[in-house]
């Protein structure tokens, strides 16, 4: 199977992104998503059902409202969940989370670590797929934007005699309102692919992930990750295939996690130039 890689909404890619791909190309879905959809796809060794899927990501973000930074709660959980704060404050969250819904505690060092692993891989595309939903009504209140300033400008260029129209008077209020805002940054949510891919391993093992992003493989290739053919994946401008931790960009392999030592293939599929 082709699973694209390492974005969950097909909504993130272009046209031109999406016709790079190979044809029948997958996205994941963790659990939030319609089981009905014929563009998704679901880990048959994922732990949490719909159910609970749902209510884990609720008690999460419930969590992190009332325990995290209020600026910005989804980024806050995201950042425990990917290790990037302090270990202890990761498995607060975890443990917390656990024990309020599953009235378990799971402990990284029992006897099926493999378990505990695909648990905290789901938690983590879960939240990711989360900040994608939010990164899209971003991109909308985006778009929405640019076209109020839009109508403002074709008010302005239009000259005085025009601006009496009623489209136009509401346009001009909307600029006023507007002025003061800027546009929304999106990119510096994205998120980490390295991390991601790491839940990927965990969950759906010996599928070939495929990707349009570009810097993936620039970023695979400055890490000296080794080159595969180009017939191991049909129609993609570079491959790179080794174990799974050194795609992650780790320097061995974890003693605690040995599944990271699974091969796994990406491929880069290159965009047209010039196409959106």
């Amino acid at each position: 199977m082709f699973l694209h890689f390492p974005q969950m909404h097909p909504d993130f890619l272009t046209a031109s992104a999406r016709a790079a791909l190979p044809e029948g190309v997958r996205f994941l879905d963790p659990g939030l998503g319609s089981a009905a959809s014929l563009e998704h796809v679901r880990s048959e060794v994922a732990p949490f059902d719909d159910r609970t899927a749902k209510a884990l990501l609720a008690d999460t973000l419930r969590f992190g409202e009332n325990q995290a930074h209020p600026r910005d709660i989804l980024a806050q959980s995201l950042i425990e969940q990917a290790g990037i704060l302090s270990s202890e404050s990761g498995r607060a969250v975890q443990l917390e989370v656990e024990k309020s819904v599953l009235g378990v505690i799971s402990s990284p060092c029992g006897a099926d670590a493999l378990d505990a692993a695909r648990r905290q891989a789901q938690m983590f595309l879960l939240l990711a797929w989360s900040l994608e939903e939010r990164l899209l009504d971003l991109h909308g209140v985006e778009d929405r934007l640019k076209s109020a300033w839009d109508r403002l400008d074709q008010s302005v260029a239009a000259g005085a005699e025009v601006v009496e129209d009623e489209a136009d008077q509401e346009a001009l209020a909307l600029g006023r309102e507007l002025s003061g805002l800027a546009r929304p940054e999106t990119s510096s949510l994205a998120m980490p692919w390295r991390r991601l891919l790491e839940s990927y391993a965990a969950l759906m093992p010996g599928q070939i992930l495929c990707t349009s992003d570009a810097e993936i493989g620039v970023d695979l290739a400055e890490a000296g990750v080794p080159e595969a053919s180009l017939d191991e994946v049909p129609g993609a401008a570079r491959v790179f295939r080794a174990q799974a931790w050194r795609l992650m960009g780790l320097d061995r392999l974890p003693d605690a996690k040995p599944w990271l030592d699974a091969m796994l293939t990406v491929g880069v599929f290159a965009q047209p130039v010039g196409n959106e």
